[in-house]
């Protein structure tokens, strides 16, 4: 079973952004984000909700590594539809949290 560091590391890669990114959304050091990744430290408490924010996955997953309220993989409002919708998806996933929470505004 895979441990929190290589969980968050797979999560990371997953949205295609690199430690520096992930770093600048949770005002932390890229060298902290490297040392969660290498297991060499964890992330306080008060960043996880912070991370499950950024990366867009459940802490149980997160930290457990239970994936206990995923959806379905072939749950229709989880999955891109087409390669369009991915590639949104996945731009969507590396704006920040500020731009994210805009454009959701401008599109609401």
């Amino acid at each position: 079973m895979a441990g929190f560091h290589e969980r968050l590391k797979a999560a990371r890669q997953a949205l295609g952004i690199t430690q520096e990114a992930l770093a600048e959304e949770l005002n932390v050091t890229k060298a902290s984000v490297s040392a969660w990744e290498n297991d060499r430290e964890k992330p306080g408490f008060r960043l996880l909700s912070k991370i499950r924010d950024v990366l867009g996955v459940s802490l149980d997953d997160l930290v457990c590594g239970a994936e206990t309220d995923a959806a379905p993989a072939n749950d229709p409002q989880r999955v891109a539809r087409n390669d369009d919708e991915a590639a949104l998806l996945k731009a969507y996933r590396k704006l920040p949290a500020k731009r994210r929470q805009a454009l959701l505004n401008l599109l609401g």
